[in-house]
């Protein structure tokens, strides 16, 4: 690697915003991928990157109070399926987070892609990756698709007045021309649910 392409790797990340996310192979245009993980450890060693997982770097935002701000894992998430131009669906515990229906922040978050099945540890969290039929994709309306990844992750027999009362308000803001494209590419069970909950 010449000491041109060193410095273009350090001058990319030096002007960039911090919290912003790099990949190795964002590098790939500077050198071979050893060399570019040399330099990227020494930008880690210098307190410039923080590694986050394998790859996977982070030019950390500062807290007065907290010092680094370590992204969520939805972010982290977005950016790995912005770099390999894939779908993603939050499901599961994610799903009912970002509907406000639990407090509870998981340690593993799931997502449905059309890209390839993995699973990256991010510390002690960890972000998977499920390969799903091109049909899930289907409905297009995020608010929409967390509701029925919601209902999908409670189960058709496990759902109680109790959590209808809950997901009631996030139905009610499903523009009605979403529900009647859209909805029939949900299961029918929650077809049913949906449409008793927006009437």
């Amino acid at each position: 690697m010449t000491q041109i392409s060193h410095k273009q790797i350090e001058t990319k990340i030096l002007k960039s915003s911090r919290g912003n996310i790099f990949f190795a192979k964002d590098f790939d245009d500077y050198g071979t991928p050893g060399n570019i993980r040399q330099v990227l450890s020494r930008l880690e060693q210098e307190g410039v990157l923080r590694r986050i997982a394998h790859g996977i770097y982070l030019k950390p935002k500062i807290d007065a109070v907290i010092g680094e701000v370590i992204p969520s894992l939805e972010e982290i998430a977005k950016e790995i399926a912005k770099r390999d131009r894939v779908q993603i669906i939050p499901t599961g515990v994610t799903a009912l987070l970002k509907l406000g229906l639990t407090t509870q922040v998981p340690l593993k978050a799931v997502y449905l892609t059309d890209g390839s099945p993995r699973q990256i540890k991010i510390g002690k969290r960890t972000i998977k990756f499920k390969r799903t039929v091109p049909k899930t994709f289907a409905i297009k309306n995020d608010q929409l698709q967390l509701i029925v990844q919601a209902l999908k992750e409670k189960g058709q027999k496990n759902i109680e007045e109790d959590f209808l009362i809950k997901l009631k308000p996030s139905i009610e803001k499903l523009d009605a021309k979403v529900i009647e494209k859209e909805l029939k590419f949900a299961p029918v069970w929650i077809q049913k649910v949906i449409k008793n909950s927006s009437k």
